[in-house]
């Protein structure tokens, strides 16, 4: 089993069309540097999605990501769910079947205001904080995280590996920490970095650092990058910045974790 960046940037992504920062031109020069709105999948003998960005559509395509059996929304943001309108044209013409999705009463609210009634093609089960999801050889937990109402990251436990994924959030809960805490993979937002300008919602790069020490999980990857802001940094400074740590990597769209199953 694989957990799959499709992206992971934030919501502005890299590079944009009216920069012309060096983050950007480093993206420009090279595409592996590129960063697309932040989703993950999980990849087995079933595929779980997180997330639905705007570029969704070529992110799977990119992948060979044809089925997908599940989705998880973590929060109703457009960068998260912009691309809501691809799986509902796979869910009516494709499966021809409702295609079950999981999210807080919240974020389904929010949806619905801007994309009519979701369950004409969602099987939508509502989930709050601390609740457990299983399927087979998997299981979701429901994690609070601090950012829009209702927002969740979610804990995927397999055979003998725990996965956390919380693209947006703030501080930590003290209930959500220790439920992370010696973690194998934690997956972090990192928007900022230098000053964070949304402490309540977001992490800055040190912030998410600091953190996942603190858990002392076993790797941490640090998603949902802006770059540019506050303080515009490119992929090969920030590698350079964070090589003092084994444990902490960049993600990068594209990158495949195993975590067993």
């Amino acid at each position: 089993m694989e957990l799959v960046f499709l992206g992971t940037g934030a919501g502005n992504g890299v590079p944009v069309f009216y920069c012309g920062c060096p983050v950007c031109e480093e993206a420009q020069g090279d595409a592996r540097l590129r960063r697309t709105r932040s989703a993950v999948a999980v990849v087995g003998d079933a595929t779980y999605l997180i997330d639905a960005p705007p570029e969704l559509s070529v992110q799977l395509m990119r992948e060979g990501i044809c089925r997908i059996d599940g989705l998880f929304l973590t929060h109703a943001h457009h960068d998260h769910c912009a691309g809501l309108g691809d799986l509902e044209i796979y869910a009516r013409y494709h499966l021809k079947a409702k295609l079950p999705a999981v999210m807080t009463k919240e974020t389904l609210e929010e949806l619905e205001k801007s994309h009519g009634s979701l369950k004409d093609w969602l099987q939508v089960t509502l989930v709050a904080p601390g609740v457990t999801l299983k399927y087979p050889g998997i299981e979701f937990t429901a994690l609070p995280a601090s950012h829009a109402p209702g927002t969740l990251g979610y804990l995927i436990n397999t055979a003998g590996v725990s996965t956390a994924y919380l693209p947006d959030n703030g501080p930590l809960t003290p209930w959500c920490a220790a439920r992370l805490r010696g973690v194998d993979n934690l997956v972090l937002d990192a928007t900022f970095h230098g000053e964070n300008w949304y402490p309540q919602q977001h992490l800055a790069v040190h912030e998410a650092i600091r953190i996942g020490r603190e858990l002392a999980v076993k790797r941490l990857y640090l998603t949902h990058m802006s770059m540019h802001y506050s303080e515009p940094v490119t992929s090969a400074a920030l590698e350079q910045e964070i090589a003092a740590y084994d444990s902490v990597h960049l993600a990068y769209d594209g990158l495949r974790l195993g975590i067993g199953g």
